[in-house]
């Protein structure tokens, strides 16, 4: 078994534990505590060993235990009270401008104490909102990472702890969502089947699915975003935007790591050209560089494979591939990059399901998405998260496709400063969940009150569960799928 925390050795930080509050010891000292020497788990500098990527669906996870997913276990009333007093709150979206003007790790200190919470509130209640949430127990440690995350960053928060511990925190908390997005897939996957198995239409079912990733995805990227700059300020006063980012430079390290992998998997490798057209002083921009290199990697990994099998389908080996080609275009306003191939498009009838995280180019005969991703295919979800990754900063991804020849894929990104991070649309989700809950106790007392004969008080139960439906539809659609709320008032540029 993992080394619970009051029972792993302390390390030397450069901090004095006895300088802080003792009503939060067992909080503020797990930053520290993470530096073990060793755990019986798997040997990992890590409390809990689901940190380990050799662990991402095991039945028994100590985040799981001490985060008291029944509202037993480790989180007590009060923070449980704190955590749903914070998933009411807005998370407040920033603008590049402001991002830009922190040059000192105590500037973003201050706002991601007070948005940290905000977020990852937000994304428990969301995730609360599933049906079977219980049953499934990669999402149930999925929430449960999310859980330890805000107790841990309140506890921090509210007993006044040094920087430099925050920062432990934070850091913890990167290493504990490492393999986020892998649980909510292959949970969501368990998901589909057992609502397909109640009888609810598939395509109700893709819908319910794309919309909640949309808005669950985006959250983690802004979380991440705060997360990275606050880091990256406080290790080496560096944050996560380059000012002046060379697009070419980056479509070349894109290119290069595709490459790699390429070679690897591929038959054939096709070769890549990149030109720019636009005066040489607008090929820059103020950007953050990891998004933009995520999106090209995940344009330029589909379009290599397309290309790859499009020249097997041509039987025809001494020709050579068709170069995938990358042209980038600025002005003043903005850049545009189009990424090119000949791979043979993608049909019509494929093409409305372009961006739901249910398609994918691996998906199996039997409708579901193939096992054991690879550098190439990962795990059917790259065009979706990079679309959210363009939107998230202010720009927007945009596919034509050509069945029997090839696809064109623009990447729009924009100048301006004051753009600011493209949040998921605001949804109570607490509250939500509430009317929900609701809804369900009201049908039954309504139908336990027929079944008396009490006929007027069935009336009054429909009634009232009527006003819980009404009210309940309209948060729904307020929510809305991010796909069409979205546009490009965010800020352009885990």
């Amino acid at each position: 078994t993992c080394l619970r925390p009051e029972e792993a050795p302390l390390g030397d930080a450069g901090t004095e534990p006895q300088d802080w509050p003792s009503h939060v010891a067992a909080t503020a000292l797990r930053g520290l505590q993470r530096r073990l020497q060793g755990n019986a788990c798997s040997g990992a500098s890590f409390v809990c060993c689901q940190n380990e990527a050799d662990h991402p669906h095991i039945a028994r996870c100590l985040c799981d235990e001490e985060t008291g997913f029944d509202g037993s276990g480790y989180s007590t009333p009060d923070q449980d009270a704190d955590l749903a007093k914070f998933a009411t709150r807005r998370p407040t979206p920033l603008s590049l401008q402001e991002v830009l003007a922190m040059t000192q790790p105590k500037q973003a200190f201050d706002i991601i104490k007070t948005e940290l919470p905000i977020r990852l509130a937000n994304r428990i209640a969301q995730l609360d909102t599933l049906p079977h949430l219980g049953e499934i127990t990669t999402l149930r440690c999925a929430r449960a990472r999310i859980a330890r995350s805000f107790i841990e960053v309140r506890e921090a928060t509210k007993a006044g702890l040094p920087m430099a511990v925050f920062a432990e925190t934070v850091q913890d908390m990167k290493l504990r969502h490492r393999y986020q997005v892998k649980r909510i897939v292959h949970g969501l996957q368990e998901w589909r089947k057992l609502k397909l198995a109640e009888g609810a239409p598939i395509e109700e079912v893709i819908a319910d699915i794309d919309k909640f990733l949309d808005h669950f995805f985006l959250s983690r990227i802004s979380i991440e975003m705060l997360n990275s700059q606050f880091l990256g300020l406080f290790s080496d006063q560096v944050g996560i935007v380059d000012r002046d980012l060379d697009v070419i430079e980056t479509c070349k390290q894109a290119v290069a790591t595709v490459t790699r992998a390429a070679k690897k998997e591929l038959w054939i490798v096709p070769p890549v050209e990149i030109s720019f057209h636009g005066a040489e002083g607008t090929r820059s921009l103020p950007l953050v560089p990891t998004y933009l290199f995520y999106i090209l990697v995940e344009l330029l990994k589909n379009s290599f494979r397309a290309v790859a099998e499009s020249h097997e389908l041509r039987r025809d080996a001494s020709d050579e591939p068709h170069p995938v080609v990358i042209r980038v275009s600025s002005d003043e306003a903005q850049v545009v990059l189009d990424i090119f191939d000949r791979g043979g498009g993608i049909p019509f009838a494929h093409q409305p399901h372009i961006w739901s995280y249910a398609f994918s180019s691996k998906m199996t005969h039997a409708g579901s998405l193939a096992e054991g991703p690879t550098p190439l295919s990962g795990f059917g979800v790259g065009l979706p998260l990079s679309r959210l990754y363009a939107e998230y900063i202010g720009g927007s991804l945009h596919l034509m496709s050509m069945p029997n020849f090839g696809t064109h894929a623009f990447l729009l990104l924009q100048r301006c400063s004051q753009r600011r991070e493209g949040l998921p649309t605001y949804v109570n989700w607490l509250r939500q969940r509430q009317l929900r809950e609701e809804l369900l106790d009201l049908e039954a007392r309504k139908r336990a009150a027929a079944g008396e004969e009490d006929y007027a008080e069935a009336l009054r139960l429909k009634s009232l569960a009527n006003e819980a439906r009404s009210t309940l539809s309209q948060l729904e659609s307020w929510g809305g799928s991010s796909r069409s709320s979205r546009g490009g008032a965010n800020w352009t540029a885990e």
